[in-house]
């Protein structure tokens, strides 16, 4: 990854933003100003390993040369490389060298997200847009603020599991259909889709109830929690192994394939690949 060039992550959280932008091209006024230059390079061939020994040398020349920068260029390196545990540590050097830095602030929120701590990712992302109310990452950085505090509460959730509990109970008197939340009853549901409860018969309701009835016999059966996300479509089930499996996508599959889908044998596979079966 470049480190004056753009970081883009996954959703839920916005994309972690270029470093501070480099002084035009001179020539190094100091041992130090040379090293620096030399681990940026690294930096943007994406050595990550050496761009870290360059960028340590640097405050081994001087331990006074923009030393947030230096550790700004360390951090980006470690989580380059997956070691998220190292890059929040240099973060925090960063940041106590200057409390101000934005970009510091939104990739410790991404890597805290990546890491599930949704509400220090909310914290680090209200920190940067209150020091730049106007950064070009704020819309997405308030989106998924919105998304983890709506996770995080259990709000979301609570509201779909209200409405599958009344579609569980109807279903039962009005089509003669016993929901238990087991992976067999996934044939049910696959029966009743068959049947006509479809997406003709009910718009994107019927979609949302099929899907929170695949994510809660995921959940219940397989481990994993829910993440709720706006529009709830965009929820996923976390902590299985496997990063955002999307209960909603199952059920869309199946409207779409018709009596040739199958959302109990795409539990079954998932439940295979998990290694759970």
């Amino acid at each position: 990854m470049p480190l004056f060039g753009r970081k883009k992550e996954q959703p839920p959280q916005p994309a972690a933003p270029p470093a501070p932008r480099a002084p035009a091209a001179q020539p190094p006024r100091s041992a130090a100003d040379a090293q620096f230059q030399a681990a940026v390079e690294l930096s943007n061939q994406e050595l990550h390993s050496e761009a870290i020994l360059a960028f340590q040398k640097v405050l081994e020349l001087d331990p006074n040369f923009q030393p947030d920068i230096v550790h700004y260029g360390i951090a980006l390196a470690y989580d380059a490389m997956g070691m998220e545990a190292r890059a929040v540590e240099e973060l925090g050097v960063v940041l106590s060298f200057n409390p101000s830095n934005v970009e510091a602030h939104i990739i410790l929120g991404s890597i805290h997200a990546k890491r599930g701590r949704y509400e220090e990712a909310a914290r680090s992302y209200e920190m940067a847009l209150a020091i730049k109310p106007g950064h070009e990452l704020a819309p997405e950085m308030r989106r998924s603020i919105a998304q983890w505090r709506m996770s995080t509460s259990g709000e979301g959730l609570a509201r779909l599991r209200e409405d599958l509990g009344m579609f569980i109970t109807q279903a039962q008197r009005q089509f003669g259909v016993r929901l238990d939340y087991s992976p067999a009853s996934l044939g049910t549901m696959d029966r009743l889709i068959d049947a006509g409860w479809n997406l003709k018969a009910g718009g994107m309701g019927v979609l949302r109830l099929a899907g929170t009835y695949v994510g809660e016999v995921i959940v219940r059966n397989l481990g994993g929690e829910w993440r709720i996300a706006q529009p709830v479509e965009e929820s996923d089930v976390a902590g299985l192994g496997r990063e955002g499996i999307r209960p909603f996508f199952f059920a869309l599959e199946k409207f779409q394939k018709g009596s040739s889908g199958s959302l109990f044998q795409s539990y079954q596979k998932l439940a295979a690949e998990l290694g759970k079966r």
